[in-house]
C-alpha cells in the first residue's frame, strides 16, 4: 500500500469514529444554503481528518467541504467530504459516508469511501458490466439546488431513467452511489453537479475499478466538468445520449 493511501484511511477511520459516536443524537442544523444544512459532525469530522493528514503527509495541502482550503488545480492536494449525505445521517439514515481523495495536478489519483453504518469501506473494485441500460441499475444524485432549464432537464433525465433502466436508485449520497458502481451493484450514476468533494474520491477509485467517468457530454471528467457521471463502458454511450439535453442546459447555466 503506497504511504498515501495508508494516510488516507488513517484519516478515514478517525471521521469514522465521530460519526458513530454522534448516531442517534440530537444536531444542531447549521444552515448552509437552501434546503441544506451542516451539524457539528461535519465540522468535527472534517477537523479531524485534516489533523490527521498534517501528521502523516504534511506536504500535500488540504481541501474540505466545510472549511474551503487549498487550490486544486495544482500539486498535492486531499480534498475531504467529511459527511456525505448529512440530511440522511441527521435523520437517522445509515445512507451516508466520509469520502477522501487525492488530487495530483488536479487529476484524482487515489480515494478512500467509507460508508460506516453499511459496513463498506472501497479503495478499488471492480465494475460489474451489463451490455444494455435495460439490464442496469442506475443510481441518480439529488438536485435539490438546482433550477431552471438544468433542472427541468435533470428531472426531465431521471424520469427517462426509471423508465428505461432495470433499476433505479436516488439515495442522497453520492458515497453510497460511487460505493454501488465500484462494488458492481450499480451501473451507472450522474450527478448533479461536480463538486471536488463528491467527486474526487469516486473518481479516483471508478476509474481504477473500469467506469468511464465523464461529463453530461461524455469528454473526460475534470475539476472544469459542469456535472459528472460515470457508467459502466456497456451503457455509457447510451447514458450519454440520454444525457444530451442536460449536457446543453449545464452549458448554459
Amino acid at each position: 500500500m503506497r504511504p498515501e493511501l495508508a494516510a488516507a484511511h488513517a484519516a478515514v477511520d478517525e471521521a469514522v469514529k465521530i460519526l458513530r459516536d454522534g448516531r442517534g443524537r440530537p444536531h444542531k442544523r447549521i444552515g448552509k444554503a437552501a434546503k441544506d444544512f451542516l451539524t457539528e459532525v461535519d465540522l468535527a469530522s472534517e477537523s479531524a481528518m485534516q489533523r490527521s493528514l498534517a501528521d502523516s503527509t504534511p506536504t500535500i495541502a488540504f481541501y474540505g467541504e466545510e472549511g474551503g482550503g487549498a487550490a486544486l488545480e495544482s500539486g498535492r492536494v486531499w480534498v475531504a467530504d467529511p459527511l456525505d449525505g448529512t440530511i440522511n445521517y441527521a435523520t437517522g439514515s445509515p445512507l451516508c459516508g466520509v469520502m477522501l481523495g487525492l488530487l495530483e495536478d488536479g487529476v484524482p489519483t487515489l480515494g478512500v469511501i467509507d460508508l460506516p453504518f453499511l459496513g463498506v469501506r472501497v479503495d478499488s473494485g471492480a465494475v460489474s458490466d451489463v451490455d444494455e441500460l435495460e439490464e442496469g441499475i442506475i443510481g441518480m444524485g439529488d438536485a435539490f439546488h438546482r433550477s431552471g432549464a438544468r433542472m427541468d432537464a435533470y428531472l426531465e433525465l431521471t424520469a427517462t431513467i426509471h423508465r428505461h433502466a432495470l433499476r433505479f436508485r436516488c439515495v442522497g449520497a453520492a458515497s453510497v452511489l460511487w460505493a454501488w458502481l465500484v462494488d458492481g451493484q450499480i451501473q451507472g450514476m450522474l450527478l448533479a453537479h461536480n463538486n471536488p468533494y463528491d467527486v474526487v474520491a469516486g473518481h479516483a477509485i471508478a476509474r481504477a475499478a473500469g467506469a468511464i467517468c465523464t461529463d453530461y457530454a461524455g469528454a473526460p471528467l475534470t475539476l472544469e466538468s459542469t456535472g459528472a457521471m460515470a457508467a459502466v463502458r456497456g451503457i455509457q454511450p447510451e447514458l450519454v445520449s440520454l444525457a444530451a439535453d442536460l449536457a446543453a442546459a449545464a452549458r448554459d447555466s
